[in-house]
């Protein structure tokens, strides 16, 4: 007869699993973060070994949470193995796969991070991961100038076989991630959320699109998991981490790009920031960027595609012969984006002359307006602007 207790303990299961198994649940486990995983590994050498010692391998390990040591012995209790086959058919189910740092897919660029994030939950084409990145990021509450500059920006970088980097927010994430996709080139999605549970919800669709125009979404965050506030530090980091340069385009005071930016910096990443209008709202963080010498000055794209070594010299796409009220509302907004009324102003044009020009240069693609009051020339209009 077999006597209550002389089963196989958590412990003994646990070192039955593979070490990529202890791997995945012990960075599962609330409260042990990049930080304390790392610590984790430097103490036991192992993450087996980490897992086998149960709660008193914790003790002593700083910038753990308070729920840790409970976590671990509850996950114990469930065993590596099931926990990790559990999760691992939850995110095929979801699309994704699970990579460890300890897989050869490990994104190289994040590898340099100290810690680095133990697993990631990725959807889509990997080897996008492997490819020369930038990232594109700014404030949720976006201008329609920065909608425009960050649209543009996603466009010829995409096109020149960058892969846009960015967190799938509101606002300028959204603008780039869509430029890139739209230019047919490949875009990163950092999501500060499970892949199963897209943040922002109306992202949803354009997170699809990502995943099937050979892009990938990335998370920190496990399938399933509970989500209170989304963790978007650790969502920027990764963005940063990701790439070799880092745009911010619009940015208020203590906006999460900022936060982008900041992690650039200590990481040693190249970062780069696009200047507004010295009483605009969402400019003072970048201008202060810009001010304080920690960001260069982003004058163009292809000022931007020359500092990390590629070539700008694609020839403007033939468009058809303006007419004379299209040239000269187009030249103006060349000059500076405007409204209907400043437009009427600037080029003593009747408003309904400037109102079908306007028409007609949005049908070939040549304006955009965002909003409805504003209107700016595209990137197409700039390749144009040589010509006019």
């Amino acid at each position: 007869m077999i006597g209550v207790g002389t089963g196989p303990s958590p412990s003994t299961g646990a070192l039955r699993a593979s070490e990529r198994e202890c791997w995945i649940a012990l960075s599962l486990v609330p409260g042990i973060g990049p930080a304390g995983f790392a610590q984790l590994i430097r103490r036991h050498g192992t993450t087996a070994a980490a897992w086998a010692a149960g709660r008193t391998g914790l003790e002593g390990v700083g910038r753990l949470g308070p729920g840790a040591m409970e976590g671990l012995a509850t996950m114990r209790r469930e065993g590596a193995r099931g926990i990790v086959r559990r999760l691992t058919e939850r995110t095929a189910q979801a699309g994704g796969r699970i990579v460890t740092g300890l897989d050869e897919d490990y994104p190289a660029a994040l590898r340099t991070l100290d810690p680095r994030p133990p697993t990631l939950f990725v959807a889509g084409d990997g080897t996008a991961l492997a490819e020369r990145a930038v990232a594109i990021v700014g404030t949720r509450r976006a201008s329609g100038y920065g909608l425009s500059t960050a649209t543009d920006l996603g466009d010829e970088l995409a096109r020149a076989g960058i892969v846009v980097v960015s967190g799938l927010a509101l606002g300028i994430d959204g603008a780039a991630h869509r430029a890139a996709v739209n230019a047919g080139g490949r875009t990163v999605a950092v999501l500060p959320s499970p892949l199963n549970r897209v943040y922002p919800p109306r992202h949803r669709g354009l997170a699809r699109d990502i995943v099937r125009n050979g892009g990938v979404l990335v998370s920190e965050v496990a399938i399933d998991a509970p989500v209170g506030r989304p963790d978007f530090a650790r969502r920027n980091r990764i963005i940063a981490g990701l790439s070799e340069a880092i745009i911010v385009v619009e940015a208020p005071d203590r906006s999460g790009a900022l936060l982008t930016a900041a992690a650039a910096i200590s990481i040693g990443r190249e970062l780069y920031a696009v200047p507004g209008q010295i009483d605009a709202q969402a400019a003072r963080g970048c201008n202060r960027l810009i001010a304080d010498r920690d960001a260069e000055i982003v004058t163009s794209v292809g000022a931007v595609l020359r500092q990390i070594g590629l070539a700008h010299d694609r020839k403007p796409p033939a468009v058809s012969t303006l007419s004379e009220v299209e040239a000269q509302v187009l030249q103006r907004l060349l000059d500076r984006s405007g409204s209907i009324e400043e437009l009427v102003d600037r080029t003593h044009q009747p408003p309904a002359s400037v109102a079908s020009a306007l028409t007609l240069l949005e049908a070939r693609g040549l304006v955009n307006t965002f909003g409805g009051a504003t209107f700016h020339p595209t990137l197409g209009a700039r390749r144009l602007a040589g010509v006019i």
